[in-house]
């Protein structure tokens, strides 16, 4: 062959110029709207007609083509068993999402999908690469779950802004039961009906301030059985009175005769001087009228059953400005309760039953409502 002849074949490249890298990088498309939505199926020719416009406009929608930079996303291969996903590259910022264990970081299924829908995870499983169709399978199973009302307030929240962790019980410090605490639970279960907690029940001094009240009580009830012409022993009530004359003195113009006829016997206490006199009689016949109802302590008591699983925290809210840190957060600005589709509101016993039993701080809580057609609603509730 004459080396004149020789044509030199360039090889077809497959890179983008500048201008269709910008192109296709800032491409947009514009979906056309729907009118009113549907809350029932008719099957009207005019619904056929919008549901065929619906579907072209999302086949044209996934069909322009687009541009993303691979190493801008993170690697990460989901574990069936365990049902996390254990990240093997990171890339970007990773301090809101995940936790570690083992010097290794793992991200559960709603964080894990979250970031697969917004570009910035490629997930792996049996070493191949997962769509974002095949990750809702994968994640969130087949069948209907809690997990897709989770993952779809997580969603919502994240993308609103704020920083979405998993709720984690506070526990507070130990602090030692002294025998006033006792004392003072005493006198609010015999008064205020409220229940005493466990760890002062627990406590061997509330064995001794049960006994020493009981013995008050008893020490007071017999007093008030014994007749007031009756002195007391001394020694049990611990005063000494004085047997010794005194002058009487002169009594005031202006004292009226109730008083001057009042006689004060010696060992007798106030409230047996008072309950001789007829203001008392009357105020306890008309007391004695009274429909008083006691209430039942066991509907009060924080001890008893854990509240209904439908009513447990699920997310703690941070905000972006506090400067959240996940190695040592600070408390968060909110605790997320997720109701399941027509279920009912808590009532305000119920949540204070969760707040005194999970250790929460004083944080608002705040009650999301998902409806069957996926439809969130938020309620704030603050106990103060």
């Amino acid at each position: 062959m004459d080396p004149a002849e020789v044509v030199e074949i360039q090889p077809k490249t497959s890179y983008l110029s500048p201008e269709e890298l910008i192109e296709l990088r800032h491409k947009d498309f514009e979906v056309p709207a729907g009118g009113l939505k549907r809350t029932q199926n008719e099957g009207s020719a005019a619904e056929l007609q919008e549901l065929h416009g619906a579907l072209d406009a999302l086949r044209a929608q996934l069909s322009v083509p687009r541009i993303e930079r691979l190493a801008g996303r993170a690697l990460a291969t989901w574990n069936k068993d365990q049902q996390v996903a254990e990240v093997l590259r990171k890339d970007g910022k990773f301090e809101n999402f995940g936790h570690s264990k083992q010097g290794k970081l793992f991200l559960e299924y709603y964080e894990a999908l979250f970031l697969l829908e917004v570009g910035r995870l490629q997930l792996e499983y049996c070493g191949t690469i997962v769509s974002i169709e095949q990750a809702y399978v994968l994640l969130l199973g087949e069948s209907e779950s809690e997990r897709f009302t989770h993952y779809l307030v997580y969603s919502a929240l994240s993308r609103a802004g704020y920083i979405v962790v998993r709720h984690q019980a506070v526990q507070e410090a130990p602090v030692p039961i002294t025998s006033a605490d006792c004392v003072w639970a005493v006198l609010k279960e015999k008064l205020g009906n409220k229940p005493v907690p466990s760890k002062i029940k627990e406590s061997p001094l509330f064995t001794a301030a049960e006994k020493r009240m009981e013995d008050l009580k008893q020490l007071i009830i017999g007093q008030k059985n014994q007749s007031p012409l009756e002195p007391g022993p001394e020694k049990a009530s611990g005063f000494h009175f004085d047997t010794r004359k005194r002058r009487a003195q002169s009594e005031s113009k202006g004292q009226s005769a109730t008083k001057r006829g009042r006689v004060v016997f010696a060992g007798t206490s106030l409230v047996d001087q008072l309950q001789m006199e007829s203001p008392y009689g009357k105020f306890q016949e008309i007391f004695q009228k009274f429909d008083i109802v006691r209430l039942d302590t066991k509907n009060y008591s924080m001890d008893n059953s854990p509240p209904d699983s439908s009513l447990q925290i699920i997310f703690d809210l941070h905000l972006h400005n506090e400067g959240f840190k996940k190695r040592s957060p600070k408390g968060p600005t909110f605790n997320v309760i997720i109701l399941p589709p027509q279920a009912a509101f808590p009532t305000h016993d119920e949540i204070f039953t969760i707040q005194s039993q999970q250790h929460v701080n004083n944080a608002q809580l705040l009650v999301i409502s998902v409806s069957e057609s996926k439809q969130i609603q938020a309620f704030l509730y603050f106990i103060s």
